[in-house]
């Protein structure tokens, strides 16, 4: 294992999810605004057209765009590009478990999460108030109200780390694992000349991974985007959300959520596996 192949695992694992990231920018900013405003708000389709009405496409695509692009190089560069290392580290010469395989996920998305935390902190600001400063500019203006370490670093970070472990798990372990499975069934052989995966086999594994991180990733999602976005510690949040709202509120943002992972799922991993390919690395 050289530092060029980790660094190109990184790089496939950031751009695939960063190109993805950039296209469904417009259901991230609904999303977020759905799980702030609260369960009881309007419907993701409506606050879609009030936006629009308002400050037409750019309204919907530019707020936040630039915060998503680095923070997807940052967070999914780990998560999706140190993976493969954790899995093998976890399981050592024997065929990972599920329950190995969700363990490296969350060291890595834990991590990734952890590098990733200030740029998250700007990109929902962003989202919320509709802003598409750059993100340098959003960073030292947050820096110099709420301090560095408290304002960007730390903010948010109790919510943050576990959805980026939860999410890591409901995507990527999922992908792994099915893809795994999925393979040893005759319908996704590999290619009987060069030994290439089909594309179906990335396909229906990524349908599957949609839904799964989708609903694994909902209460952590809703929870970490109020927490990043008004202040607070990811338990007072919890708390005051099911007391006031119910535990239905949890998962707040659900539809627009899986609105954009699953196409995302659809894109991001038979695009990473492209890449991986391209690079000359093997099939995640």
């Amino acid at each position: 294992m050289s530092a060029t192949t980790v660094a190109l695992d990184v790089a496939c694992g950031g751009v695939s999810t960063a190109v993805v990231s950039a296209v469904l920018n417009p259901t991230d900013v609904i999303k977020t605004r759905r799980q702030i405003v609260g369960f009881s708000g309007a419907s993701p389709l409506d606050m879609a057209r009030a936006v629009a009405r308002a400050d037409g496409l750019r309204g919907l695509w530019l707020p936040g765009l630039q915060a998503t692009v680095l923070r997807e190089l940052l967070y999914s560069g780990c998560t999706k590009g140190l993976y493969p290392y954790a899995r093998d580290a976890v399981a050592g010469e024997e065929d990972a478990s599920l329950a190995q395989r969700a363990l490296a996920a969350a060291l890595t998305g834990f991590g990734g999460s952890l590098c990733a935390n200030a740029v998250d902190v700007v990109k929902v600001k962003q989202f919320d108030s509709g802003s598409n400063r750059s993100v340098v500019a959003a960073m030292r203006d947050v820096a110099r109200s709420e301090g560095v370490v408290r304002g960007l670093l730390v903010r948010g970070v109790s919510a943050s780390a576990p959805r980026g472990a939860a999410i890591a798990i409901g995507e990527v372990t999922t992908y792994d694992y099915a893809k795994s499975r999925l393979a040893r069934h005759p319908a996704f052989a590999r290619d009987a000349q060069n030994g290439a995966e089909p594309f179906s086999l990335h396909i229906v594994t990524s349908v599957i991974t949609g839904v799964v991180a989708t609903t694994v990733a909902a209460p952590f999602d809703t929870i970490k985007s109020r927490v990043m976005a008004r202040g607070g510690n990811a338990w007072t949040a919890l708390r005051s959300l099911v007391a006031r709202e119910g535990p239905a509120a949890l998962l707040a943002g659900w539809w627009p959520a899986y609105c954009r992972l699953a196409p995302h799922a659809i894109l991001t991993f038979p695009l990473l596996e492209q890449l991986r390919r391209l690079a000359g690395l093997e099939n995640f």
